[in-house]
């Protein structure tokens, strides 16, 4: 990369700078652009699925198996992930610990 001494140009030559920075990273940006579409292209064309589906389908998670039961009424799980539910808290405030109520 060339080294320019930005404090010597006067302003026309930074504006000119300017413009020309700017164009060349339009430039790329619609080269970028296009190669990525032809890559997409390429994708979808191997996939068996049209564009529509690809953009539609949304990932599919695994269920987690619950980590907490509520000892007063076994039908409460909790994971352990998120916000935890009122008999947790109410259990903790109670004196117990997270440890007591593992499954």
């Amino acid at each position: 990369m060339a080294n320019i001494n930005l404090d010597t140009l006067s302003v026309a030559e930074l504006d000119k700078l300017k413009y020309s920075v700017e164009h060349a990273i339009n430039n790329r940006k619609q080269t970028e652009l296009v190669d990525v579409r032809r890559k997409l292209d390429e994708l979808v064309e191997n996939s068996g699925f049209t564009l529509q589906e690809i953009l539609e389908a949304k990932s599919v998670r695994k269920p987690v198996q619950p980590k907490y039961r509520n000892p007063e009424n076994s039908e409460n799980t909790w994971t352990g992930r998120g916000r935890r539910p009122i008999w947790v808290e109410q259990s903790l405030s109670a004196g117990k610990t997270l440890e007591d109520l593992l499954i």
